[in-house]
């Protein structure tokens, strides 16, 4: 493990079928860094998020999460087992924002927050919504509370989607395109929650054709190709300076971003 990592990618092969999608990534993640996962369509940046948070099971490799490896040794020779209560207990650690918002349509927004922490936390209701009004208030959708979903904008959804999230108070949160659902004039709002939130000294990775938002958010860019880490760096070294051919032609297809 590097230093105090938070979170540490092994060698994480996955393969649907014949077709093997992630070819042997390693990452560390440091607490308090932002990560932009860069790369074309079909690269593996969202099933890398899925392994990590196990939505999809990694063909191989190892996940380690504040210095402890995910799961334990099977019966086959490098086989990995895992129980269903180690990786429930890995979600509640390791939050995920999705393209699709995914909230409850016969809940209010205040209570689609608080699901999490009360069914599956088993926290107190009242300290529950004490805390689902703070993290609404956060991402500036306080007085949306009451609303159902429905009633509110797909930038909206994503918004309170970001504070269920939050409400589990996990230590990595993970961002697969959440602005790529949205209609062009609402992208921006989302944009600006999330930057919010990386002040707060979060970890965070995520995944974005967003280049010039990349650049003011993240503390490290990594580059994806055809399943493998490609190029990885600050901001300035992977956006402005690039040294791999692939990275340069990637980012010659975005002229209108600016630093």
């Amino acid at each position: 493990m590097g230093g105090n990592a938070i979170l540490q990618v092994e060698d994480l092969h996955k393969s649907f079928g014949p077709v093997e999608v992630l070819k042997g990534i390693d990452l560390t993640v440091q607490p308090g860094e932002r990560i932009a996962i860069l790369g074309s369509s079909g690269s593996g940046k969202s099933t890398l998020l899925r392994c990590i948070n196990f939505m999809e099971t990694p063909t191989s490799g190892r996940i380690h999460l504040d210095g402890k490896a995910i799961g334990s040794a099977g019966s086959r020779p490098g086989a990995i087992k895992y129980s269903e209560r180690e990786l429930c207990n890995l979600r509640t650690r390791v939050g995920m924002i999705f393209q699709q918002f995914n909230l409850f349509p016969h809940m209010t927004v205040l209570e689609n927050v608080m699901e999490g922490p009360l069914s599956v936390l088993g926290k107190p209701k009242a300290e529950t919504e004490k805390k689902a009004r703070e993290y609404l208030a956060k991402v500036g959708l306080g007085e949306k509370a009451e609303q159902y979903p429905s009633r509110l904008s797909g930038g909206q959804q994503q918004r309170v989607a970001i504070a269920r999230a939050l409400a589990m108070e996990p230590e990595v949160l993970l961002f697969d395109e959440p602005t790529s659902s949205l209609d062009p004039e609402l992208v921006g709002e989302v944009l600006q929650v999330i930057l919010d939130l990386s002040k707060d000294g979060r970890t965070m990775l995520l995944v974005t054709h967003e280049i010039g938002f990349a650049y003011h958010f993240a503390t490290r860019v990594v580059f994806l190709h055809q399943g493998k880490l490609l190029e990885q760096g600050t901001p300035d070294e992977v956006l402005k300076n690039p040294r791999e051919e692939r990275t340069k032609a990637f980012l010659n297809r975005f002229t209108a971003f600016s630093f």
